[in-house]
């Protein structure tokens, strides 16, 4: 298992800099080769993206197979993620008090 898959797979900030530090001792080391810098540089880019979202009180998201609807796939979001006031939810809000229900059991406010 590469860095990159190690990264992808973490949710925890601690696994997650810890992997980072092992990228950043592969790509300082002259032995290595250019497939583990390469896979070192991916898991670098993605590490900090995480950490980043963390740090800014984001969760670390992850999406999930939602199933197959009108012969497409859809996907959701997993975790501790939230979902962001669009259009369609304020009009769903503004439709009525079933709406005003349905508003409130999605976005949690």
């Amino acid at each position: 298992m590469g860095l990159f898959d190690i990264i992808q797979a973490a949710n925890a900030v601690d696994t997650i800099v810890s992997t980072l530090s092992e990228a950043a001792k592969v790509l300082g080391d002259k032995n290595s080769t250019p497939e583990e810098k390469k896979d070192a540089r991916k898991a670098q880019t993605l590490g900090n993206k995480k950490v980043q979202s963390k740090k800014a009180g984001g969760a670390v998201t992850k999406m999930y197979n939602g199933g197959m609807a009108h012969g497409r796939k859809h996907m959701y979001l997993g975790g501790d993620s939230s979902v962001q006031d669009n259009a369609g939810l304020r009009a769903l809000k503004a439709s009525g008090t079933k709406g005003l229900a349905a508003y409130k059991k999605i976005t949690g406010k």
